[in-house]
């Protein structure tokens, strides 16, 4: 159904003449017609934009309850994994506790071994000093005879020749 359009202003026509006028008002009907979306379709379109609106809506509130529901889920599984890793946190330090109360077992059973090994090498050794000190103290008393005999005698030898010079 198609309605007239309204005629040209008068003003217009005065401007332009009654020829221009005409011609405008054609053309500006072909541009309407060619251009122009009747009511009916334009109701129509604004209906369907409508419910496509409304649609658009309930998709964003769906895709909000989407990530609402996402992030709890992660929420609990981001929980579940942090009292999974503190267990096996507490787990790796119960285990690292025990291998070391181990380790300083064996250390401490090896020093004490260390140290009775020492100390046998230690008394060995002062045996040994003993021993030298007695041969250190035969020797100068071996020394201080032999010193003592040869001075005697050098000076027996010294009495013996001078006696005989005199003599």
């Amino acid at each position: 159904m198609r309605t007239a359009l309204p005629k040209m202003p008068q003003s217009v026509e005065r401007t332009l003449g009654p020829e221009a006028a005409g011609d405008l008002s054609q053309w500006v009907e072909i541009i309407v017609v060619e251009h122009a979306v009747r009511r009916d379709e334009y109701r129509e379109v604004l209906s369907r934009l409508d419910i496509l609106e409304h649609d658009a809506a309930d998709l964003k509130d769906r895709i909000t309850n989407l990530h609402h529901t996402v992030d709890e889920r992660f929420d609990r599984v981001n929980s579940d994994m942090d009292e999974r890793f503190d267990r096996m946190h507490s787990e790796m330090n119960e285990r690292f506790d025990r291998m070391n109360f181990e380790v300083n077992k064996r250390f401490d059973w090896m020093n004490s071994e260390m140290n009775k090994r020492f100390d046998q090498v230690n008394e060995r050794f002062d045996r040994l000093n003993e021993r030298f000190d007695q041969m250190y103290e035969r020797m100068t008393t071996m020394i201080r005879w032999t010193v003592g005999t040869l001075a005697l005698l050098g000076t027996i030898m010294t009495i013996l020749m001078a006696i005989a010079q005199f003599t």
